[in-house]
C-alpha cells in the first residue's frame, strides 16, 4: 500500500508537463517568420530571420553576397556578409540593439557597394522587424 503513493504523486506531474509540451508547438507556429528591414541612403537591406537557431539568412544585395554569421536574440542584431566572389572582401555588417521605447534594433551598418573598387558605407541604422 505504501508503493501507491509515489506512483499516485507522479500523475499530476505526468499531466502538467504533457499540457505544457502540448501548447509550446502552438506557440512556436503563430510567432510566425520574422523580416528585418535596415535601411541606409536610398536602398534598404530586407532580409527574413532564419526559423532555426544558428541558420543563416539569404541576403538579398546589389553583388553577391553570403551571410556568414548571424545572431537575432538577447536584445542584439548581428549580421556579416562576405563576397561570395571573394570570401575575404566584406560585404554587409550590422551590429544594433533593440531600444525598447521604439521597438526598433538601432545601431551601425558597413556596406561595400563597390564592383571593383572600394566604396563604403559608414553609418547609424534603424532595423524594424516585422512578423508575418
Amino acid at each position: 500500500m505504501k508503493r501507491i503513493f509515489p506512483i499516485v504523486g507522479c500523475i499530476p506531474i505526468a499531466l502538467i508537463m504533457s499540457l505544457a509540451f502540448s501548447v509550446a508547438p502552438g506557440r512556436a507556429a503563430s510567432a510566425g517568420h520574422k523580416t528585418i528591414t535596415c535601411p541606409y541612403l536610398k536602398t534598404g537591406l530586407t532580409f527574413d530571420a532564419p526559423a532555426k537557431l544558428g541558420d543563416l539568412p539569404e541576403i538579398d544585395f546589389d553583388y553577391p553576397a553570403k551571410a556568414t554569421l548571424f545572431s537575432f536574440r538577447d536584445g542584439g542584431l548581428l549580421l556579416v556578409a562576405m563576397d561570395e566572389g571573394d570570401p575575404s572582401r566584406l560585404r554587409i555588417a550590422v551590429s544594433a540593439q533593440l531600444n525598447k521605447k521604439s521597438g526598433t534594433y538601432d545601431g551601425q551598418i558597413v556596406v561595400d557597394m563597390g564592383g571593383n573598387q572600394l566604396m563604403l558605407h559608414n553609418g547609424p541604422v534603424r532595423c524594424r522587424v516585422a512578423t508575418r
